[in-house]
């Protein structure tokens, strides 16, 4: 009755009240899908809202969200803008009454964020940041992602916190905003601006340089291995681990048998003892096997694990490029094997560190010319890959593309793979073209013999970490790779895909993954039914097969497996895309338990890794325990990948139960060589840097993540894949590019002046999430009070417990800056 009363009403300011009315009685009593509470507001006085009420608002919102599809969707699209003179109504309003999610909900509906500008202020704009970088965390479009950030940048930078908003820059790899950041700190506050250059340096962001040297050494990180060095000493573990000290084998090995038997030196033992020694005392700048100057250790290992026993050098000397380069200088002049091993240790020994003079650039190159043995070629390219990871310079493409483009008879596959992963070391999540075009231009060029080799698998890797979250930038490249007509390029085109969407947690491409992993294959990798195959050949077949010999019936088991590489691909993929966002990670970890149970071998044996791959440096119970489950199965290819797996998910945290369950593990499989080297590869990773570093890519809050931490660690994992002729074979020295994820899990103050070291009281706790919660919550819940520096784990997070300082970035991870609060000397005086 009310309605048709209203629509006898002429035209006047008693029918515009009485649609205001209507419009309110429409948000409960209209029929659902009918919109009427909005028709009748565009009918009646649109700027009188507040007087209505929050839910009236929060009810008109949505069906202003609604009505902005309909039109835009509708062919021809209809005009909004009667519904945006709303929105600029509506928004204002809950900006003022504590209602800014909602606000940014609605202007997210209707395409409209960058009015958000306008209405942010000192009170809100914390509440507002913290709410879109958290959405971010859900969109699919790369373009929607980069449009929120864009304005969480603008509302930072508005608001003069230069490190928030250097922080939005790095997400999204914008190396544009990034510069507008650092040079208006640089003007506005050049102590805040000493801090920016730590975190780009924290972040190994080096294709931004400046012109104060002082700056460029922050974010270099020359300083960093001292800094280490004084945190060391602060815990007292200055000291040098020995192998020995980390096997604990007398606490496991009952049998004084055994016990004599590990007396008994092997190379394999003894090139595990190199891994383990070299990760324990990773920038430690000493230890008890190799430092030592009249150390015989180097000639306790043969042939090739001399390579690996002289790069450990680097792992030692890690970040101190000075003294490294001396110390490794001796080794050059050396036969083959040791010759190569210290190339590879100068590349290491200058991962993380940006060097204005480059000596990897100037010393590693001509190692890589034709004509030089295979074994130093490989490590030389390997080395430039490590040394300049995360620091794209064209000089190094124009040294290692030749490589790579190398298509004569003398060609070695394992020199051109090698290449391959070192550009992507370099070049990751760039995307860039000319590196792009030469990896896939060598790929479509490769014979079948050459693409049959296990390392060319490599190849593919440095081809898809190019593509760290470059997401629909890398489909051309695709389509280019689907082109090559090898088994390889299934596996090629699944590691691009995942790696594009990398931390992105997008739905559709872990579905599309899902559907990969649940095709059962036959033993040429092809979907079962394919093939031209008729039923009778079939049979034939199948009765041959019961004719066969138990180890025949493995040996094509393992060769089915490694035929259907590219579905153990999709399930590292997988945890590859959801490892950045909580939800999506729960969710994998839930699949990988089908997988396990219904997958073929190929399926199976990546889960475990994928595990890992999701939760590297965190050990989580649930995990460890499907793991150590696994690391009993039956397929040998899977235990050891689930070893291996533990000693990624305990990566530096020296975890007790983990600790316990490699020792046991140790004893059960004394007897066989290779599941016991990869038992003591999992002991170096746990107890890496002892317990001071850890291998997490994301950081900064988990809100940034390394690219060149994700491309090294990738790189071993997909090793593991097929470990008996990659890291059980001659290419152990693989497992130094995990040097690319190591840092220091500290939080260490220095004084923003003097950059001197200050101890100050700082809360340690387990972080909790505040986002859209109102008032003032809490951050971090369960804390312990800490003098600086201490160490942080995964989940942690600080804040300062002092009112002396304040801290120049609101994350207190890595090295902060402090300077003293007006007023505080007084008050001490």
């Amino acid at each position: 009755d009310l309605k048709a009363f209203y629509h006898d009403l002429k035209a006047s300011a008693f029918k515009r009240s009485v649609a205001d009315v209507l419009s309110v009685l429409g948000m409960t009593m209209a029929e659902e899908g009918s919109r009427e509470c909005l028709h009748f507001k565009l009918e009646g006085n649109p700027a009188e809202l507040g007087v209505w009420g929050h839910e009236f608002i929060r009810a008109l919102s949505g069906e202003i969200s609604q009505e902005y599809v309909a039109r835009t969707t509708a062919t021809p699209p209809e005009a909004t803008k009667d519904l945006i003179v709303l929105v600029d109504v509506i928004v204002p309003f809950q900006m003022k009454h504590n209602s800014e999610i909602e606000a940014v909900d609605l202007l997210l509906e209707v395409n409209e964020l960058d009015k958000l500008l306008d209405y942010v202020d000192q009170a809100n704009y914390e509440r507002v940041c913290l709410y879109l970088l958290r959405f971010g965390e859900y969109l699919i479009a790369l373009e929607d992602l980069q449009n929120v950030m864009g304005v969480a940048f603008k509302i930072y930078f508005a608001e003069r916190k230069y490190p928030d908003a250097l922080r939005v820059a790095m997400r999204i790899n914008d190396l544009s905003l990034v510069e507008k950041a650092m040079a208006e700190a640089r003007k506005k506050d050049p102590l805040v601006h000493k801090q920016m250059a730590l975190m780009l340096g924290a972040n190994k962001y080096f294709s931004y340089n400046e012109d104060d040297d002082s700056v460029n050494r922050l974010i270099s990180n020359e300083d960093l291995w001292e800094h280490f060095q004084s945190l060391a000493r602060e815990l007292n573990v200055e000291e040098a681990k020995t192998p020995a000290d980390v096997y604990k084998s007398h606490l496991s090995e009952s049998s004084s048998l055994v016990r004599e038997a590990a007396h008994v030196e092997s190379a394999r033992q003894n090139l595990a003892s190199t891994f383990v020694n070299g990760f324990v005392n990773v920038g430690f700048q000493k230890d008890a096997l190799m430092t030592p100057p009249d150390s015989k250790w180097l000639y306790k290992n043969k042939d090739h694990c001399m390579i690996s026993a002289a790069a450990s050098l680097g792992m030692i000397l890690l970040w101190n490029v000075n003294e490294g380069m001396s110390q490794i200088d001796k080794y050059l002049y050396s036969t083959d094997f040791i010759k190569a091993g210290a190339l590879l240790a100068l590349g290491v020994v200058n991962c993380g560190v940006r060097d204005e003079v480059d000596p990897a650039l100037g010393l590693l190159p001509e190692h890589l010319e034709d004509g030089k043995p295979d074994s130093v070629r490989m490590t030389a390219a390997l080395g430039l890959g490590l040394a300049y990871a995360g620091n794209p310079k064209e000089q190094v493409a124009e040294s290692l593309i030749p490589v790579v483009a190398d298509t004569s008879s003398k060609a070695n596959m394992e020199v051109i793979s090698i290449a391959c992963l070192a550009l992507g070391l370099v070049f990751a999540g760039t995307a860039n073209e000319d590196v792009c075009m030469a990896i896939a231009q060598r790929m479509m060029e490769a014979s079948e013999a050459e693409l049959d080799q296990p390392i060319a698998k490599m190849m593919c890797v440095g081809l898809g970490v190019l593509f760290l979250g470059a997401q629909d930038n890398a489909e051309a490249t695709i389509e280019v790779i689907k082109t090559v007509e090898h088994k390889i390029s299934k596996f090629a085109v699944v590691v691009i895909e995942t790696c594009a969407y990398a931390g992105s947690g997008n739905v559709l491409q872990v579905q599309k993954l899902m559907h990969l992993c649940a095709e059962h294959l036959d033993a040429n990798g092809n979907r079962e039914g394919e093939g031209s195959e008729d039923k009778e050949a079939k049979d034939d077949e199948e009765k041959q097969e019961e004719e066969v010999s138990e180890e025949e019936k493995e040996k094509k088991k393992q060769e089915a497996a490694l035929n259907a590489m590219h579905q153990s691909a999709a399930v590292i993929g997988i945890a590859l895309i959801t490892m950045n966002e909580s939800i999506g990670r729960e969710m994998a970890q839930r699949t990988f338990q089908h997988l396990l149970q219904y997958g073929d071998l190929a399926v199976r044996r990546a889960v475990p890794l994928a595990m890992a791959m999701s939760s590297i440096s965190n050990p989580e119970f649930a995990i460890i325990d499907v793991l150590s489950k696994l690391t009993h199965d039956a397929d040998v290819g899977t235990a050891m990948a689930a070893i291996f797996s533990l000693g990624l998910i305990g990566a530096g945290t020296n975890n007790s139960r983990i600790a316990q369950l490699l020792r046991s593990l140790a004893s059960f499989y004394a007897k066989d060589a290779n599941p016991l080297f990869v038992v003591r590869l999992a002991q170096g990773l746990l107890h890496a840097g002892k317990g001071l570093v850890t291998m997490a890519p994301a950081h900064s809050d988990r809100t940034l993540m390394s690219y060149p931490a994700v491309a090294g660690i990738l790189a071993v994992v997909y090793c593991c894949l097929d470990l008996k002729s990659t890291l059980l074979a001659k290419h152990h020295y693989l497992m130094y590019t995990l040097v690319c994820a190591i840092r220091p899990r500290m939080l260490m103050t220095l004084d923003a002046d003097s950059m001197e070291p200050v101890q100050v009281k700082v809360r340690v706790g387990q972080a909790v999430e505040t986002v859209g919660q109102a008032g003032r919550p809490k951050t971090i819940t369960g804390f312990q009070t800490h003098s600086t520096p201490v160490l942080l784990g995964h989940s942690d997070r600080a804040e300062l417990a002092t009112d002396e300082y304040e801290a120049l970035t609101t994350v207190l991870e890595g090295i902060v800056l402090l300077k003293k609060k007006q007023g505080s000397t007084a008050m001490e005086t």
